[in-house]
Formats: structure tokens, sequence, C-alpha cells
């Protein structure tokens, strides 16, 4: 069946290649993504096998909100096992620059090789990892094949499967019960998400629930940027303020004419908007300048809180066209709306709001999220709307109500605080599968 899926997963890559060259034209033989996406890692990284005790930690993350999800637990490994070196693979670029942020002491940062047995075979011998750590939910099986016959120890931590993956990985469940079987660990988040791996063929002792990670993680306190924006807004007063976070295609548009409606009862309020993939800062402000209000790019403004207050004075709409800033933007909104959850992509993580105690809004689409998103929803810490036209009335009316708003801010901020502990009941059980036993500062 191994070689059914890489017949499969070779068709697929020729059929996109062309896509691909053209994004790289210009620039082939330059880029080195393609080097390492193929498996040929840079000469500059240390033979880990040779000069680590005990053997390397490889941790594979897709994207940003992997990346992020995953960092804290890192860290601890890091300080627990300083002999040991740690790579991280992405297979975003805004992934790899938040990796390359977050965990600036990793031995090496690359993008993950295309799942072929020879790519995740060259990658293994080079790295050598005592332990692989896969992030959430992403099941290359030539690459988890390849680590278990090198004898690395395989580990799915923070994992969830949501309704789509569960239902196309059931379509496949034969092949699913032998790539699971190279799998030595599954961390998943809920009890839910643990049912759904042993019902893919997971062994059922192989699996436990420790919670989410991103309930441990910790966005950076005010950074300069935050600190300058929050002294432009106040002289002259630009209140209140709402934050719609990652927006998806298709999103903006009901946004933004959302945002018309909020600023017709509050003329000073001002929406900071942020596109959740830099590819479209460009089409998302020409979109807000089409839809005739004034709007500012993040990019543009002057570091001098002065004038920065003169450039928001005409515009309705603050564009965030960076990456890595919204998480301690998220101090300063009266509200914030979660995007990709008014359009069926999944939604994204609402926790980064929570941790500032922010009232929290999403649409009818959080699949990515769905427990968190009922949790928080059941405890009046967040409110689902079904449509952007019932975000501008629901968003007005918490406004009026100065203490439920900062009751629901309050809800979310403890509901982040008791769904912590899961960074260290998984470092537990890498502990096990590495035989090591807790530092005596670290045992209950």
């Amino acid at each position: 069946m191994y070689l059914v899926y890489s017949l499969l997963f070779t068709l697929g890559a020729i059929l996109t290649a062309p896509y691909y060259l053209w994004r790289l034209r210009g620039r082939i033989f330059s880029a080195a993504d393609w080097r390492e996406r193929l498996g040929f890692l840079p000469a500059s990284f240390p033979a880990a096998g040779r000069c680590d005790s005990g053997g390397a930690l490889w941790v594979h993350a897709v994207s940003v909100g992997e990346t992020l999800a995953v960092a804290g637990l890192v860290q601890e490994f890091q300080k627990e096992f300083p002999e040991r070196k740690v790579y991280l693979s992405t297979v975003t670029v805004a992934g790899r620059e938040v990796g390359e942020k977050r965990l600036p002491d990793a031995a090496g940062h690359f993008f993950l090789p295309l799942d072929w047995r020879t790519s995740a075979r060259r990658v293994i011998q080079r790295l050598q990892p005592a332990l692989l750590l896969i992030v959430e939910t992403e099941l290359w099986p030539n690459l988890l094949r390849a680590a278990h016959e090198r004898g690395s120890r395989v580990a799915l931590v923070n994992a969830r499967l949501s309704n789509r993956s569960f239902r196309g990985y059931r379509l496949a469940q034969p092949f699913m019960r032998q790539v699971l079987e190279c799998v030595d660990w599954i961390g998943a988040q809920t009890a839910q998400d643990a049912e759904r791996f042993v019902l893919l063929g997971a062994r059922p002792e192989r699996v436990s629930v420790v919670g989410n990670l991103k309930f441990d993680g910790k966005p950076p306190q005010m950074n300069q940027f935050t600190g300058q924006l929050r002294r432009a807004l106040e002289s002259p007063r630009r209140a209140p303020v709402l934050v719609a976070a990652s927006t998806m295609p298709g999103e903006e548009k009901p946004l933004i004419q959302t945002w018309k409606d909020i600023r017709a009862q509050h003329p000073q309020a001002l929406l900071i908007l942020a596109p959740r993939h830099a590819n479209r800062f460009d089409e998302v402000g020409a979109l807000v300048t089409q839809m005739g209000l004034g709007c500012v790019r993040r990019t543009s403004l002057q570091p001098d809180s002065r004038t920065m207050a003169q450039q928001l004075l005409a515009a309705e709409i603050l564009m965030l066209d960076t990456i890595g800033e919204l998480a301690g933007v998220f101090e300063l909104p009266d509200a914030v709306f979660v995007g990709g959850s008014l359009v069926p992509t999944g939604g994204h993580n609402l926790l980064e709001p929570a941790y500032w105690g922010k009232p929290i809004f999403f649409g009818p689409h959080m699949e990515n999220f769905r427990d968190i998103a009922q949790q928080f929803t059941a405890a009046g810490a967040a409110v689902q709307v079904h449509s952007a036209s019932e975000l501008a009335p629901a968003v007005l009316e918490l406004w009026r109500d100065e203490e439920g708003r900062k009751r629901m801010g309050d809800r979310a901020r403890q509901l982040m605080q008791q769904g912590a502990g899961a960074t260290q009941r998984t470092l537990q059980e890498l502990r096990r599968l590495l035989d090591v036993q807790a530092p005596a500062h670290t045992r209950v």
C-alpha cells in the first residue's frame, strides 16, 4: 500500500509542479527551499548523530499556528536536555520565519522534504533523530515509516483530527492502520481526538489525552510597535478598537461592510485588519480602498507616536501587513473577531486574545478549534455569529455594556489559565519514550 501511496503522491507532485516552478521563476537555482524539499539539508547543519549525547530531536510543525503551539514545549525540552540538538521543519515560509524567531537556539531550521521515501531517508540519515515530534495532524506515511525503520521514536503531540481530516483518513483506514503502527505515542488534545485516532487504527495503549499545548502559550509582552500604537490611539483618542485577526479570502468584504455599520455609531472607532497570508496584503488593501474607506498600512506608519497619530486620523482601517506582530497587538482592542470562521476554512486560534482577557467573536466555521470554541461559548467567554451581518449588532451591544465586556474578557482569561498543563504532561511522556528520568525539581 505504501507503493500505491507513493505513486499517487508522485502524480500529485507532477500535476502541481508547473505552479511551483512558476512561483520560483527567476530564482530556481538560487532558492534553497527546493533543495530542502528534496531532502538536501544545508551543509552548515552539524551532524547531530555524531556529536549529540543520546540523539537529536526533530520537530515538525506545518505553519505558524503549530509552531507557536509547540514552541513552549521545545524550550522546556532544551532546558532539560541541553546536550541534544533540536531541528525544526515547517512547510510554509511564514511558519519558518516564526520558528526562527521563537526558537533561535535550534541547531537548524528547514522545509519539510516532500514525502518520498528517498527524501525522508536522506533527512533521517543526516539528522539521526532519537525522537521525531509531529505537531497536530501531519501524517506523512513515508516520513513516519523512515523514522520508525531507522529506530527513532515517533510521537504526535497536540494531536487532533478535524471532522474533515477524520472523514478523509477513514477512506484509507487499512493503510492508516499501517501508518499509525510507526507512531510510538499520540498525545491527543481531547477525548474525541483520542477516540478518532484509535478508530483509525492506533493502538489504544499508545494514545493519551494530555490537553492542548496552545493553552500554555504566552504571547509576547507589549512590543515596541504595540506601545507606539497605543500612544498614537490615545491622542487624539481613537476608540473603540476592533481587531479582525487572520482573515481569509471571502471574509474581508463582508467584514468591511459590517465595519461601516459599526462606524456609523462610533465615528472614532478603528478596525485593525490582519489578513492571514502575506501574499494577500495588496489585494486586501485595494479592496478597502474600493469600498470607500480610508486605509493605512502598518508598514507605512512612522515610529514616532505623534506622527503615527496624524497618519491614523483619516483612516477607518489599519491593515497589519506584517508577520509576527498580531499576538502583541491583541493587548489593545476592545473586542477581537477571529478570522477564517466566516468561510469554511476551519477558523483560527482564539487563545491569544484570551490571554489578554479580550471579548472574542467568531463565525460558524471553527472546526479546527471545535472543542475550544464550544468551551468558550458555553462559558460565556466568546460569542459565535452565523454571518458578518450578525457581527455588528453583537459588537455594538457588547460595547454598550462595559461590565459585560469586562466579564466576558475575564472568563476568557480564566479558561486559558484552567486549560494549562499540557506541556508538562507531554514532556513526561517524551521522557518515557527516551527512557530517561525526570529531574528531581520536576517530579510530582
